[in-house]
């Protein structure tokens, strides 16, 4: 009897801990609307998706940093704290970095009560230096998910 009430309880406390982890997923899931960033470089008169060979992007302030290559898109985290955040962009190891600020409105919005409040953003301006990148292009100035591409950043060509 003994034995056949730890099995119970072992199967009871697993089923919690698989409930749970499959609510943080779509909680994580529901709660990320990162601002999405594509690249672009004008070759000749005619614009064309591009790759950048050693992206390296970190957000200035905070410790979040990004080493990828290479890479045609960017995911940003926005600052639910602050109404901007400036971010570090460097997209290959032989050229001068850039500094990109995003000013943007917060907005609360209420998601569920197992996963609370989410942050969504609208865009006001965006503001880059020009060592690398040409111009900025906002697409979508509303920030409620990562699906959406929010900005295009055209390059020099190099």
């Amino acid at each position: 009897m003994k034995r056949i009430y730890q099995i119970l309880l072992t199967c009871s406390l697993f089923a919690v801990f698989i409930a749970c982890e499959n609510e943080t997923k779509v909680c994580d899931q529901t709660l990320r609307n990162d601002l999405h960033v594509h690249f672009q470089r004008d070759s000749a008169g005619v614009v064309r998706d591009t790759v950048m060979p050693k992206v390296t992007l970190f957000a200035l302030g905070r410790d979040s940093i990004y080493k990828k290559q290479p890479l045609k898109d960017l995911f940003m985290p926005l600052s639910p704290l602050a109404d901007s955040s400036r971010f570090y962009l460097k997209v290959d190891s032989a050229l001068v970095a850039d500094t990109i600020t995003f000013r943007y409105k917060r907005v609360q919005h209420f998601v569920s009560p197992g996963c609370g409040f989410g942050t969504y953003f609208t865009l006001d301006t965006v503001i880059a230096t020009r060592n690398t990148i040409d111009s900025v292009l906002i697409n979508n100035k509303s920030v409620t998910s990562s699906n959406d591409t929010h900005l295009t950043l055209f390059f020099f060509n190099q």
